[in-house]
């Protein structure tokens, strides 16, 4: 279903986490706070417009530590639901709050290693109902409905709406308002494509969340535009990741027998309405003619991902090229 926590009645609540999970020699993966912003702190910065309407939200911002333990060149890393301002706020918050111990090499401090914080911004809502957060959805709608949805008439480059919605049991979605928009008639475009998204539940999340909050965010971007035309999925969010096992189950039989210890397939394919990929053919391999491309093609019909990205995009109906490297006893993966 994607993640969910539950709100109180009464006043807002800051919940915030350090991610570990980078292995760049270059992020700090065990970072030693001097200081941590506070829940008033975090109230102080949240986004009027996301406070006025109770929306909760989350965002992820990287920075470098300096010398004195301060954060600076911060970047929005994903914030959710997008458009609504949780990116900046989280970096003007941290920025000016956040204290770090500085990193160090034999004793010294150093300064330029970099760093990624999750800050969670949670609202009231009355009565503790669950707050479905970036939700896992069945469907949702095309790139096609969504470019058909652009308002009539408007010249703008993009637009921006963000809907908050009660969750049926079936996983459908009803009684949205609009918790922001660019003007009234992105908020009009987003609702009229309400009914295409159904978030995937099992029947025991059916029984527990069936009327919980869930908010939706979209990025419409002008069809008349190379960028609105384009179909090349961005950004995708997957929900079924490549096993390696099944990587290694599929590896060519000809290519190990001829001693090729590592290659790399990458399939060209079609995003169908669920988040699968379907119609897929092979773009290129490396070796050539050594069944990489096949197999990638192999691997390629296992997973799937998220039918809406994280920054309000549609991906169904999209193409994208996923590429595969095989790889045998640590050897190294050919270049395309």
């Amino acid at each position: 279903m994607g993640r969910y926590f539950q709100t109180g009645a009464a006043l807002i609540v800051a919940a915030m986490a350090l991610a570990t999970p980078a292995m760049a020699q270059d992020v700090v993966t065990d970072p030693s706070w001097k200081w941590k912003p506070s829940a008033d702190d975090l109230a102080r910065y949240y986004p009027d417009e996301a406070v006025d309407r109770s929306i909760s939200g989350m965002a992820t911002i990287s920075c470098e530590i300096t010398l004195r333990g301060m954060l600076e060149a911060c970047e929005v890393a994903s914030e959710y639901p997008y458009g609504l301002g949780f990116g900046p706020a989280a970096i003007k918050m941290m920025t000016s709050w956040g204290r770090f111990n500085p990193p160090t090499v034999n004793g010294q401090p150093i300064s330029g290693k970099k760093i990624r914080i999750p800050v969670r911004f949670i609202a009231p809502t009355p009565g503790g109902r669950y707050i479905i957060f970036d939700p896992i959805w069945e469907t949702a709608p095309s790139m096609e409905e969504v470019a058909a949805a652009w308002p009539t008439g408007s010249d703008r480059e993009e637009g921006v709406a963000v809907l908050r919605c009660s969750m049926r049991a079936d996983g459908g979605i009803a009684d949205c308002i609009v918790a922001g928009q660019t003007n009234s008639d992105f908020g009009n475009a987003a609702r009229s494509l309400k009914d295409r998204f159904r978030v995937r539940l099992t029947s025991e999340e059916a029984a527990k969340y069936a009327d919980s909050d869930v908010t939706v965010s979209f990025r419409f971007i002008n069809p008349a535009r190379p960028e609105g035309r384009s179909r090349k999925v961005r950004n995708p969010h997957w929900v079924t990741s490549i096993n390696p096992e099944a990587v290694l189950a599929v590896y060519p039989p000809g290519a190990a027998d001829a001693g090729v210890m590592a290659g790399r397939g990458v399939a060209d394919c079609l995003v169908d309405a669920t988040g699968g990929l379907t119609d897929c053919k092979v773009d290129r391999e490396a070796p050539a003619d050594m069944g990489f491309g096949a197999s990638a093609l192999a691997i390629a019909a296992l997973v799937r991902m998220n039918p809406w990205t994280d920054d309000g995009r549609p991906v169904v109906g999209g193409r994208i090229k996923l590429p595969i490297d095989f790889n045998l006893a640590g050897a190294d993966t050919p270049a395309d």
